[in-house]
This record gives structure tokens, sequence and C-alpha cells, in this order.
């Protein structure tokens, strides 16, 4: 990934540097201010860098990367320690030296569905995910395994169990009120380091799956670049600045605004999902165009149009759905807003 940045000028380097991987990106003023440099040839730098950016992850170049990503996050699951994502794989505390931060990190910026948060590494909210936790051990049947139950419910995988579990039971001492701990627990330990594509052996759970970086669309990866525009702090990317719209009505009011998706198993790895041509000419595209949007939880959303128009992912759309295959869910976009349900 380091070559990509080499002929870049300084300018651009500095953005990505301090805006777009920076664990807490500055303004383009303050980066003005520290470089002495005009701001508006930062934006301009800004825009080139991403522009850049984006024609790398729609290259082959990027295929090793992109295909790595996707196994990753399917063995890292909806919640991982920040341990088991550094030792998921040898070359990941390696320090990308235009970008002075090592790999890991610039996985996590590049994941459209995750966030870290007081170390771990979740799907959409921590606290919500607790409470999800929590409810769905209350009301378990006596003879069900907790581990078994939040992998299939929850999709907290088998390796991150425990670790997950103690910081429950962490987490509900500290409220005021809490739910007594789930008795007769598993006690399934985490090894001391999770190994991850090296193929390394060790107890509980899988390594992360090998992906075949020939198998992987480069350009599926618009949407995980996507995930740099998420959140207040982080530059914008390819997202536009323009403010979410209203949601617009139910699909049973006017189903006319409204895409029906049959969610399939490759849709939840992060597969594309078509689009009607009308649909998104209605929206304004045209082949050889894109557009991102904002769905829920603030994740990116990016359709795209080559041959025929597609989601190029709605993964994190699904998940906060926890749409399962099979299910029928509703997507719209209004503006720059995409809007999701799932049928009752």
């Amino acid at each position: 990934m380091d070559n990509m940045f080499r002929d870049w000028g300084p300018l651009e380097r500095a953005v990505a540097v301090e805006r777009l991987f920076a664990v807490d990106p500055i303004s383009l003023r303050a980066l003005a201010h520290k470089l002495n440099a005009d701001r508006d040839a930062l934006s301009v730098a800004q825009r080139a860098a991403e522009e850049r950016i984006l024609l790398w992850l729609r290259s082959s170049e990027s295929a090793p990367l992109t295909g790595h990503m996707f196994g990753l996050t399917e063995w890292l699951g909806a919640a991982a320690t920040k341990e088991q994502l550094i030792g998921a794989d040898p070359a990941h505390p390696i320090e990308v030296p235009t970008l002075r931060t090592p790999l890991w990190r610039v996985l996590v910026t590049l994941m459209p569905d995750r966030r870290l948060q007081d170390d771990w590494l979740v799907v959409g909210d921590l606290g919500g995910l607790r409470d999800r936790t929590r409810r769905l051990l209350a009301n378990k049947p006596a003879d069900t395994d907790a581990v078994v139950l939040m992998e299939h419910q929850l999709g907290i995988r088998a390796h991150s169990a425990q670790a997950w579990l103690d910081a429950l039971a962490v987490s509900a001492a500290q409220r005021p009120s809490h739910e007594e701990p789930a008795a007769g627990e598993p006690a399934r330990q985490l090894p001391r380091r999770t190994p991850g594509a090296n193929g390394h052996h060790h107890r509980g759970g899988q390594p992360v799956p090998q992906v075949s970086a020939s198998s992987i669309d480069p350009r599926a990866a618009l949407a995980t670049l996507s995930a740099l525009s998420a959140g207040n702090t982080r530059p914008h990317l390819i997202t536009s600045r323009r403010a979410p719209m209203p949601p617009p009505a139910s699909p049973s009011a006017d189903p006319s605004r409204w895409q029906r998706i049959e969610v399939t198993s490759d849709h939840l790895r992060g597969g594309p999902v078509a689009v009607p041509e009308g649909y998104a000419t209605r929206l304004g595209m045209r082949p050889g165009t894109l557009l991102s949007v904002t769905g829920p939880g603030d994740n990116a959303v990016v359709l795209v149009w080559r041959d025929h128009p597609v989601f190029d992912s709605l993964q994190p759309v699904l998940m906060r759905l926890n749409a399962r295959p099979g299910d029928q869910v509703y997507v719209t976009v209004d503006g720059y807003r995409l809007d999701a349900q799932l049928p009752a």
C-alpha cells in the first residue's frame, strides 16, 4: 500500500497523514497553519488525494489488501478486542511508512461498519451491543450455550465470547442497577495471541479466512473507503456535505420510492446489490458515475454505475438491521440520505 503514496506531492501526503488516515484528524485550517500553506491549496490537495485513493482501490493492485480486509471483518465478527485485531496477522503492527501509522489502524479507518470504542472494535454502538447481549442472556433457555447463542444472534465469534462476557460483567458492575450475571457460562479462555491469516493454530474460534486476491473485485472497496467520511470527527471523503433529508413515507404508503431487496448471504458478506436502472436514473446517475449517501448509523453507502448500477455494499445497513438471508429489506434514497426498513 505504501507504494501508492510515493509519487504524491507534499500537500497530498500531508492531507493523508494528518486528516484522511489520522487517529485524530485536524482541520484544514489547523493543517494550513502547521504547514504555513494556503488553505484553498490544501483543499485542492485533499480532493486530489481522495481521487487517487479511489482510483487505487478500484485497481487490481488493491485486491490483496481488500481481500484481506473482507476476510478479516468476517473473522472479527460484531465485537473483537484491539489486541485480537493487532494479533490477527504479523503485518498488522508494522508501520505504513508514508502514513506513519501501523497497518491495523489503516484497516480500521477503511472498515465501513465498525469503530474502535474503549479498545473494542465493534459493529455499531458499543453500549447498544452490550444492552442487546444482556437482554439475550437474560432470556436464554437454560440448556442453551451462551457462546453459541451470541454468535448466532449477535455475530460475536466464539474466540471473542469470553472476553466480551468478562467486559460485560465489568460494565454491569459499574451500573447503578444491573442484571445478575448468567450462571453456568462456559469458561472459554482466549489465547494470549490470536493468530490470523498466518494460519497458526490456536484454541477456540477459527483463523482469519484465507481470501484469494483474484476472487475480490477491487472496485467493491469503494464502500469500505466511504468509512473515511463516517462520524463528525473525520474528514469527508466522497460523501456530500449536504444536510440529510427527512425520511420519506413507509414502503406501504409510497412503494414507488422504495427498492425491495431480497437479502442473500453474499449481500451480508459485503457483495454488491443491484439497483434498477430506472431508480438510479431518478437519482441523477448515469453510466460511469457514482453517488455516496449517508445511511443509518452515519455509515456512508456508495452507488456506482459501471455496466449496471449497484450498491457496492449494503453490509453496514443490513448488519444494523440484523437482516438474514431470505429477508426482504426496503431501502430508499432521498437527497443524500439512505433509509432502510426491515418489515415486521
